[in-house]
């Protein structure tokens, strides 16, 4: 894995301007971004933080390339970024909310597009605010994009979100989905092929993703919107074993795993080769 630390400055990298990807015949590099920020008010951050952060990140998306936002926006398909969790090092124990001075989060997509004009948007304006809470981007990682074993073990670091339709009552309600029922894994794998398959114009030509064993699981109850608006919803913190074909181990390896991508579901990191029982 190559990377490459873009300081904080007047000045975009210009590694940012190498070409974008393998989408349309071009031929470059994939990449996910490392994003390294600090809370700079003595506040605590409210744990369900995920609407807040996806909000921020479209607005920089609109700074580093209006285009792109417009066309993220309006189009009514999936929406091809994901992004995890803020990841504390330092979190200080509280019941209230999150303390902290400085954590990380990723921001991957299948377009290096989307990574470019995401970090253009950061640079230009490095202060954001989440909810009441003001925060400054430090510095900016560029990942190249790992080969990828399979079958790959994976850890989630934001929840996987699937659903489902099922009969309560004669009404057919949404039910969210955990990974000991089978229709979880089903609806992932049916999920990220019509993902594929809208991004790419055509199917995978090998479809072929089976989670081969949990390795562990938490589920995990967050709020999806905003205000009165917000739903609870349970959602999976889990690390599996996942045997695919190369073209759909990538794609979720940059698109995310099950729904809600762009609002921050479903991003996760290879921490072994699917093989090892010492994998965590």
């Amino acid at each position: 894995m190559v990377c490459a630390f873009i300081k904080i400055s007047n000045k975009k990298s210009e590694l940012l301007r190498n070409p974008l990807s393998e989408k349309d015949g071009r031929i470059t590099r994939k990449m996910r971004a490392k994003i390294f920020v600090r809370k700079i008010s003595k506040g605590l951050l409210p744990f369900d933080y995920q609407y807040a952060l996806a909000s921020m990140l479209y607005g920089k998306l609109a700074l580093g390339n209006i285009r792109l936002a417009n066309e993220s926006h309006s189009h009514q398909g999936f929406k091809f970024y994901n992004f995890s969790n803020l990841i504390i090092p330092d979190r200080r124990p509280s019941r209230k909310g999150l303390a902290f001075e400085d954590a990380h989060f990723i921001l991957t997509s299948p377009d290096v597009e989307f990574v470019r004009s995401f970090a253009e948007g950061l640079l230009q304006e490095q202060d954001f605010h989440l909810y009441d809470q003001n925060f400054i981007v430090t510095k900016i990682e560029i990942l190249e994009q790992k080969k990828l074993p399979s079958p790959s073990t994976f850890r989630t670091i934001s929840p996987i979100f699937i659903k489902t339709l099922r009969e309560e009552n004669g009404e057919l309600k949404e039910w969210e989905l955990y990974p000991m029922d089978g229709k979880f894994h089903e609806n992932i794998h049916k999920n990220l092929v019509e993902r594929y398959t809208e991004y790419h114009g055509v199917p995978p030509k090998k479809d072929h993703f089976h989670i081969t064993r949990v390795r562990s699981f938490k589920g995990k109850r967050i709020l999806i919107g905003s205000g009165e608006k917000a739903t609870p919803r349970r959602c999976s913190l889990m690390t599996f074993d996942l045997e695919a074909s190369p073209e759909l181990l990538n794609f979720a390896y940059d698109a995310g795993i099950g729904e809600k991508n762009a609002m921050g579901f479903g991003c996760v990191e290879v921490v072994g080769n699917g093989r090892n029982d010492n994998n965590e």
